[in-house]
C-alpha cells in the first residue's frame, strides 16, 4: 500500500511497534539494529511506501564558520537536563516527530543536571544560530532565556513552568498535580490509611506539584488517611533500597500501608528491601512509581506507575516553537500541561474501582 500523505518515521516506528531511534538506527545504522526488528522495519517502510529525506548539510565559509541558511533555519536546539533520565529521552523522540514532518532537525545536548554546563549550551545553540531553542531545566532558567532573548531567538521550556522576572515564554509540562492525585487516589481506593510521600529536590517545582497532588487527594479522602513526607537523598535504586530498611525497622503498625515515590527506581529500591525484609508487596505495604518512562530493570516486580505523557510534550513543545517562528507577532505565550495516565501493575492491590 502506497500512502499520497507524506511518510514520518514516526509513522514507521508507531505501525512497526519500534521506537523512533530503531526506525533512525535502522536508516542510518543498520549494524545497530536486530535482523527480527529489522525485517519488521522495512516490511513496513515497503507498505507505507517511505523515501528517505536527505538532512540538510552545512556549508562551511573559508574561516571554518558554517553559513546562515535555509540549512540554519531548519535546526533547533534541545538542552535536555540529564540524558540518563529516560523522560528527556522520550520528549526528545517527540520533538523528532515534529521536526521530521517539517524536514527540521533537532540537536540534542546534555547538561547532566549542572546549571553551568546548560548555560554554557544555551550559548553554543546561540553561536551555531539555531532557530530556537528547546530547554528542560531543574532551576529557573531566568539567565538563560534572557541569553536566548538577546539573540532573537524563541526558547520553550519544558518540565518547567517560566519563572517569574524572565521574559514571557512557552512552558509544557507534565500535569504534575494530576500525578500525584492519581496516584494518592489509587492508594486510598484500594484500602491504604497511611500514605507516605518519599521523594528528593523537594525544591523541584514537578517534585512540589506531585506531593501537592498527593495532600489534595489526603484530603478529599471520605474516609480518614494520614499523610506524611519523606527525602530519600536521592532517586536511585539503593536510595530507596535505604529509605525501605529505615521503613522495615519501623513498628509495623507505625509504618506507612501506600507510598508515592517520586521516581521509579527510588520505588524498585523499596520493593527490593521489603521482599529481603519479608514485607508483602502489595499487601502489607502498596507502592505507585511517578514516572513510568523508565521502568527499572532491578525491580522484583512490574511496578504501578503515573506514566509521565513524555512523547506528547515534546511534540507540543516543538509545536509551540513552530508557532513562535512563524507567527512572530501574533504569538501568545502559554503554559501546557499534558495529562499523566495511571497504569496498574502489581505493586498495588487490586482497585474494586477500576473500570473493567
Amino acid at each position: 500500500m502506497v500512502t499520497t500523505k507524506r511518510v514520518s518515521i514516526s509513522d514507521i516506528a508507531r505501525i512497526a511497534d519500534v521506537s523512533i531511534g530503531t526506525v533512525s538506527n535502522y536508516l542510518n545504522y543498520p549494524d545497530r539494529v536486530s535482523p527480527a526488528l529489522s525485517k519488521r522495519v522495512s516490511a513496513v517502510i515497503a507498505e507505507l511506501g517511505y523515501e528517505p529525506r536527505k538532512p540538510p548539510r552545512l556549508h562551511m565559509q573559508g574561516n571554518g564558520q558554517a553559513e546562515r541558511s535555509d540549512v540554519a533555519s531548519s535546526l533547533v536546539g534541545f538542552v535536555m537536563t540529564d540524558i540518563e533520565h529516560s523522560l528527556f529521552t522520550h520528549i526528545f523522540e517527540g520533538i523528532q516527530e515534529v521536526c521530521e514532518d517539517r524536514d527540521m532537525q533537532v540537536l540534542g545536548a546534555n547538561a547532566f543536571s549542572d546549571k553551568d554546563r546548560q548555560s554554557d549550551l544555551i550559548e553554543t545553540f546561540i553561536r551555531l544560530d539555531v532557530s530556537g531553542i528547546l530547554l528542560s531545566t531543574v532551576t529557573d532558567p531566568v539567565e538563560d532565556i534572557a541569553k536566548v532573548r538577546r539573540a532573537h531567538k524563541p526558547i520553550v521550556l519544558l518540565d518547567h513552568s517560566s519563572p517569574t522576572g524572565a521574559c514571557a515564554v512557552c512552558s509544557v509540562m507534565e500535569n504534575n498535580v494530576s500525578v500525584g492525585q492519581l496516584a494518592a487516589q489509587e492508594l486510598i481506593e484500594t484500602g491504604c490509611k497511611k500514605i507516605l510521600f518519599a521523594a528528593h529536590l523537594f525544591d523541584y517545582e514537578s517534585i512540589q506539584n506531585r506531593q501537592l497532588g498527593v495532600q489534595r487527594a489526603v484530603e478529599a479522602a471520605k474516609s480518614a488517611v494520614q499523610f506524611s513526607t519523606f527525602d530519600a537523598g536521592g532517586l536511585l535504586f539503593e536510595d530507596g533500597y535505604q529509605l525501605g530498611s529505615q521503613i522495615s525497622d519501623m513498628p509495623a503498625d507505625e509504618r506507612p500501608d501506600g507510598i508515592v515515590t517520586g521516581g521509579d527506581a527510588l520505588a524498585a529500591g523499596l520493593i527490593e528491601n521489603f521482599t529481603e525484609r519479608g514485607i508483602q508487596v502489595p499487601d502489607d505495604i502498596s507502592i505507585v512509581g511517578c514516572e513510568g518512562i523508565r521502568l527499572p530493570m532491578r525491580s522484583r516486580m512490574p511496578l504501578t506507575v503515573v506514566n509521565a505523557p513524555a512523547n506528547d510534550m515534546g511534540e507540543q513543545a516543538m509545536t509551540h516553537l513552530i508557532d513562535e517562528l512563524e507567527n512572530p507577532e501574533t504569538h501568545v505565550h502559554m503554559t501546557t500541561l499534558v495529562d499523566p495516565k495511571l497504569v496498574r501493575r502489581a505493586s498495588t492491590r487490586p482497585n474494586p474501582n477500576a473500570s473493567k
